[in-house]
C-alpha cells in the first residue's frame, strides 16, 4: 500500500513524541511542512495569510503548509499514491479539500481539536468541503458526531493517539522521598488559573509538595507568587522522562481535551494522572491510572494532593495501571488500526460501518 502523509513537528514536542510519529509507523512518504526562513519570506508570508484570511479558520497554516499540499497535489497527479493522510487537519488542510477533485486517490485526516473549536471553519470557511474527506479519524470518542456533521455519518472513527512505550518506561525505582513531587507538563488549553489556585492552597496548608512545572519559559508568568516551584525549560527528552520517572503524579488540568500527549507520556512511565473529567480524558485516564476531577475545583484537588502527602501508597499502588493503560497506546497497536482503516478507504466503505 502506497501511503503518502503529510505531517508536522510541534516544537515542544519530543523527539519521541506527537502524532507525526505515526507516519512511520505505517510506512507512509512523508511530506512535511519547509521551514521558511528571512525577514523578507516571513513578511510575504504574513501578507499572504493575512490575504487569504487562513488565520481565521486554520490554526496554524502558513505557506509551508500550502506548499506541501501542492507537492501532494502535484505529484499525486502524475503518481498518484493509493491513499493520502492528513495527520493534522486543524492546522494543514486547506488546498486538498478545495481541489479534491484533482486528488485521484482516499483522502483520510486525522482531527485533533474538539469538534466546537471547528464549527465556524466548516460552516463558514470550507462550508460542504468536509465531505471530500473519505475516513476522517478523531483522537477521542466525543469527537465523533461533531465531526460527523461535516465529514458525513459512519464516516468518522475514533483511533487514540499513540505513544512510544519503548522510550517512556518507568523508573528502575519508585520514587522515595518524604515530600510530594507533583509534576505539571504542558501548554495547550491548560487550566493555569486552577493550577495557580491549588499551588497556593497546598503552600497556605504547609503541604510538603514541590510542584515541577515543564512548559514554555514566557508561560511561567502564570505562576507569578507561587513558591515550592521548579521550572524547566527545553529539556531534553531524557530529563523529561527522568521526571516522569520520578514524580508521584502528572497534574494536568485542562479547560477541555481530546489526547494529551503529556498524559500518554506520564502513563507510560507508570506516573498516575490527575487532570479534569472533561473530553478525551476520558478515553485516556481511569480510575485505576488516575483521578479525573471536576473543573475548576481547586479545592477539590487540593483535598487530593492533601491525600496524597498523607499516604503516598495512595499514589504508588496505581503506578502499575498506569502503564498497563499505556500498553493499549502503543504506536504498534494504533498503526495497526489506522492500517485497517486504511484497506477499509480503499474499499470504498465508510470506515464506520458495521
Amino acid at each position: 500500500m502506497r501511503v503518502t502523509c503529510i505531517v508536522k513537528r510541534w516544537e515542544h514536542h519530543t523527539p519521541s513524541g506527537g502524532y507525526d510519529r505515526l507516519a512511520s509507523e505505517v510506512g507512509a512518504r512523508i511530506v512535511s511542512r519547509r521551514k521558511i526562513d528571512g525577514i523578507i519570506s516571513q513578511v510575504g508570508q504574513k501578507l499572504w495569510r493575512d490575504r487569504t484570511e487562513t488565520g481565521a479558520y486554520l490554526f496554524d497554516y502558513q505557506f509551508g503548509d500550502l506548499l506541501a499540499e501542492a507537492r501532494v497535489l502535484f505529484h499525486g497527479a502524475l503518481h498518484p499514491p493509493d491513499l493520502v493522510h492528513v495527520l493534522y487537519g486543524d492546522e494543514q488542510l486547506d488546498q486538498l479539500l478545495r481541489w479534491r477533485r484533482f486528488l485521484r486517490c482516499p483522502l483520510v485526516v486525522t482531527f485533533h481539536q474538539p469538534s466546537h473549536r471547528v464549527t465556524h471553519r466548516f460552516e463558514n470557511f470550507q462550508k460542504g468541503l468536509a465531505t471530500g474527506v473519505d475516513a476522517a479519524i478523531v483522537v477521542s470518542s466525543g469527537q465523533i458526531e461533531g465531526f460527523e456533521k461535516w465529514v458525513g455519518s459512519k464516516k468518522v472513527v475514533y483511533i487514540p493517539h499513540g505513544i512510544d512505550t519503548t522510550k517512556f518506561l518507568p523508573g528502575k525505582t519508585i520514587p522515595g522521598r518524604t515530600r510530594l513531587m507533583i509534576l505539571i507538563v504542558g501548554e495547550h488549553l491548560r487550566d493555569w488559573e486552577l493550577m495557580h489556585k491549588v499551588i497556593d492552597n497546598s503552600n497556605n496548608l504547609k503541604l510538603p509538595i514541590d510542584f515541577h512545572v515543564v512548559t514554555k519559559k514566557e508561560l511561567s508568568a502564570y505562576f507569578t507568587g507561587c513558591s515550592n516551584t521548579i521550572f524547566h525549560f527545553q529539556i531534553p527528552e531524557a530529563d523529561l522522562i527522568g521526571l516522569y520517572q520520578s514524580a508521584d503524579a502528572l497534574f494536568v488540568p485542562v479547560t477541555d481535551a481530546t489526547a494529551n500527549n503529556a498524559v500518554l507520556e506520564s502513563l507510560a512511565c507508570g506516573t498516575p494522572v490527575i487532570s479534569t473529567a472533561t473530553g478525551g480524558m476520558f478515553d485516556y485516564v481511569t480510575d485505576g491510572c488516575g483521578w479525573l476531577l471536576s473543573k475548576g475545583d481547586a479545592t477539590v484537588a487540593t483535598e487530593l494532593l492533601k491525600r496524597l502527602t498523607l499516604n503516598k501508597e495512595i499514589a504508588t499502588s496505581l503506578r502499575g495501571a498506569a502503564r498497563r493503560q499505556a500498553l493499549n497506546f502503543d504506536w504498534k497497536t494504533v498503526a495497526a488500526k489506522v492500517l485497517a482503516l486504511y484497506s477499509t478507504a480503499l474499499s470504498g466503505r465508510a470506515p464506520a460501518e458495521p
